[in-house]
């Protein structure tokens, strides 16, 4: 078996950009702040433009290639001025290098566009003083210098292995979708713990609540775990003591991340670092339904408006979770839940215990010496989905009922029709018109159509993250 330093030894090989590589992306960093730099001289109230993220640092990984252009605002500019003036000058510029452009949404809209298969990102911010913040992207720039000022040796490399090593297990990215670890706190953990390795051996040995608090800003670690109500990860940002890098890290996440190092620790392998698309192939429809058979999964299929990811994923979120509660409260038992989007199209998927519930169910009463005792007799003797008692038992009353409906699909479409289940505001209309499904066809059906759907359910009925999923392997 290799030990760590051979296996990160040949994942550099892999993920570290070449000189030419480099020497490419940043021409073309340069000549886009360049360009953006002369346009923006048409507009009022722009103080600057600089490059931000991986490539103004140095620490992007080969195939993952993304330029961000920041232009800096004046306080005094309205954010709907600043919104309006980014997007024009953001579709210039890419029009102007042949690309062409996305709107796409942060705190602020901003620009996206492909060059030469590169992402490219034109993004507004105000320039103002360390917490003068006007809108969380105003600390980039600041996140940017601090980082370039602890890339000492060969830190970018080592930031590298941890980014291409979250990447692999699933965890990186902030975005509610995925509640994993930010590029910026992959760096800081990294700088923190004086490189992959130790991070690895440190992440291994971590029992939550974890507090880093790198330029300490707080006198000690009880002062700050209250300071931020005690999560389960506390990185404290050294430009901004009042705000949790972390913040956006879910407990699921963060206990991945501990697995994923205790097993990298203790079996180092290459395969920690392959990418879900570099090491799945695409599933076919027989393995599919082959890995429906006998489950029993609930899908609810919906049209949604197209509006930033973090809005909509909100409201799948908590829609995902009110529909959970809504099939317990019924007596479902709910073993998982998960959603896919893609363009206006969002399926929903619970794995029950059972899709059809029993015929008669036991209702529990009040103990014969409450004061409601008489009033539970009353009602149940004369209901008529009463089919025996009331008994006493003990020291308490039981009835037994029968269901009117037994099947989930009738059941939730009742109590989705009486707007009986917590859903989103945003996914209201969606939800009126949503389809239901509960046959293991009817869902293989749904991912025969497409194939990225498929892949997801496929990785939803094995349910077992990427680096477990290889683990098996």
């Amino acid at each position: 078996m290799k030990n760590i330093e051979e296996v990160t030894t040949q994942v550099l090989q892999k993920i570290r950009p070449s000189l030419v590589e480099s020497e490419k992306l940043m021409r073309l960093a340069n000549r886009l702040l360049e360009v953006v730099k002369e346009i923006s001289r048409n507009y009022e109230g722009i103080l600057d433009a600089r490059l931000e993220g991986s490539v103004a640092k140095g620490t992007w990984i080969r195939g993952r290639e993304e330029v961000d252009v920041f232009v800096q605002f004046s306080k005094e500019i309205e954010k709907e001025k600043l919104e309006k003036t980014i997007l024009e000058i953001g579709n210039v510029v890419i029009k102007k290098f042949g690309g062409k452009t996305r709107l796409r949404y942060a705190e602020h809209p901003y620009v996206e566009g492909t060059l030469d298969s590169i992402r490219v990102n034109i993004v507004a911010c105000y320039k103002v003083e360390p917490g003068m913040w006007l809108s969380a992207v105003d600390r980039t720039p600041y996140h940017t210098d601090y980082i370039k000022s602890k890339l000492t040796g060969t830190i970018a490399d080592e930031i590298r292995l941890m980014k291409a090593f979250m990447l692999a297990c699933g965890v990186y990215g902030a975005e509610i979708r995925v509640g994993g670890f930010s590029g910026y706190l992959s760096e800081l953990l990294t700088i923190n713990y004086g490189g992959f390795s130790n991070a690895v051996v440190a992440v291994s040995n971590w029992r939550p609540p974890v507090y880093i608090d790198i330029e300490g800003h707080y006198t000690d670690r009880k002062e700050a775990l209250e300071a931020f109500g005690r999560p389960g990860l506390l990185v404290v940002d050294p430009v901004d003591k009042k705000r949790n890098v972390a913040a956006a890290v879910t407990d699921t996440k963060l206990s991945e991340f501990i697995l994923a190092s205790k097993m990298f620790f203790d079996s180092p392998s290459e395969r920690f670092f392959y990418t879900p698309e570099h090491v799945n192939r695409y599933r076919t429809m027989t393995e599919v339904r082959r890995a429906l058979r006998g489950r029993c999964i609930l899908g609810l299929r919906l049209r949604v408006q197209q509006k930033p990811p973090d809005v909509l994923w909100g409201e799948i979120k908590h829609t995902l979770k009110g529909i959970r509660r809504a099939l317990e409260h019924e007596g479902f038992r709910t073993f998982r839940y998960d959603a896919w989007s893609e363009g206006d199209l969002c399926v929903m998927l619970f794995e029950l215990q059972e899709l059809n519930l029993p015929a008669y169910y036991l209702h529990h009463g009040p103990p014969t010496y409450l004061a409601n005792a008489l009033e539970f007799v009353k009602k149940h003797s004369r209901a008529q989905d009463t089919v025996a008692g009331p008994w006493v038992s003990g020291s308490r009353l039981y009835v037994l009922k029968s269901r009117a409906k037994t099947s989930v699909k009738d059941i939730l479409r009742i109590r989705l029709t009486k707007g009986d289940v917590r859903v989103s505001a945003g996914l209201m209309d969606a939800i009126k018109r949503v389809k239901i499904y509960k046959s293991g066809e009817e869902i293989a059906k749904l991912a025969s159509k497409n194939i990225n759907f498929r892949q997801f359910i496929f990785e939803f009925l094995e349910a077992r993250p990427p680096f477990l999923a290889r683990h098996a392997q």
